[in-house]
């Protein structure tokens, strides 16, 4: 399996720390709000701004990172939101929401923390909000009906993947089966999987999109060389399926898994 290093910019201020969770202690690191888990069964959405000048590039990403915190400590149907500035496009950030429900999203687009985000995006002249998915997720399964949720973080820093995979349609069922159970498996038997997220698009029927969250790559590499992933991963191979990664733009090949992901920013004022 062969990951690039990922190469993230650093000219965002003292206080926004992108490397892996182990390089986030610091003393002068703003308070930080923690993502929480779910049930298994969520409504996800992952988001997309384009565009960003390099001037304006810290101040987006830090009112992105005050948009998570607020939204964290007052809105109660908003469980976790992932800010992922793309390490293969400086003018780029994707951002990832888990919600107890679509009625806690809208009422997440209506708060203050995220009209003031998209304010801020606005007044640089931010493209955006792209989205790749807005729906609910799978649920994890076993093979004996037991279930299992995603974990929350600390809010820091997180290695965050989000793959789309086509299905052919008359395929979805077998696929829907073996994703349930990677979920169930992934979120059951690896420490280092924090959160598993299938979401069907709800006007695709053979597109579904993969929001996963692990505690650094070495998990991510884990977790696709893992016993839960092995049969989703050779039903892929059977009918020929291509990912597509959105934080970086690679496609699954042959070879391995290129560039799927991204470390996360810390949800923080």
């Amino acid at each position: 399996m062969k990951i690039r290093n990922l190469l993230l910019p650093v000219a965002l201020g003292a206080s926004l720390l992108m490397t892996a969770p182990s390089a986030l202690a610091s003393t002068t690191t703003p308070p930080v709000a923690a993502n929480r888990g779910d049930s298994g069964v969520s409504f996800n959405t992952v988001v997309s701004y384009q565009s960003i000048p390099a001037a304006a590039r810290a101040s987006v990403i830090a009112a992105a990172q005050r948009d998570a915190y607020e939204s964290l400590k007052h809105e109660p149907g908003t469980l976790a939101i992932h800010v992922v500035p793309d390490p293969e496009d400086a003018t780029r950030i994707v951002v990832t929401g888990t919600f107890t429900d679509r009625r806690a999203f809208e009422a997440h687009l209506r708060g203050s923390a995220e009209r003031a985000f998209r304010a801020v995006a606005s007044r640089d002249g931010v493209s955006g909000p792209d989205y790749t998915i807005a729906g609910t997720s799978l649920e994890p399964l076993s093979g004996d009906g037991a279930t299992a949720g995603s974990h929350g973080d600390n809010g820091g820093s997180v290695y965050t993947v989000v793959a789309v995979d086509e299905v052919p349609v008359q395929d979805r069922a077998p696929f829907v089966a073996s994703i349930q159970a990677d979920a169930y498996g992934s979120l059951t038997t690896e420490a280092g999987t924090l959160g598993f997220h299938c979401v069907p698009d709800p006007k695709d029927p053979g597109r579904f999109v993969f929001v996963e969250a692990f505690t650094g790559v070495d998990a991510f590499n884990a977790h696709v060389s893992d016993g839960p992933a092995k049969a989703f991963l050779a039903l892929v191979a059977q009918y020929n399926v291509a990912a597509t990664f959105t934080v970086t733009g690679a496609t699954l090949s042959g070879n391995g898994f290129g560039e799927p992901g991204g470390f996360s920013v810390p949800n923080q004022r």
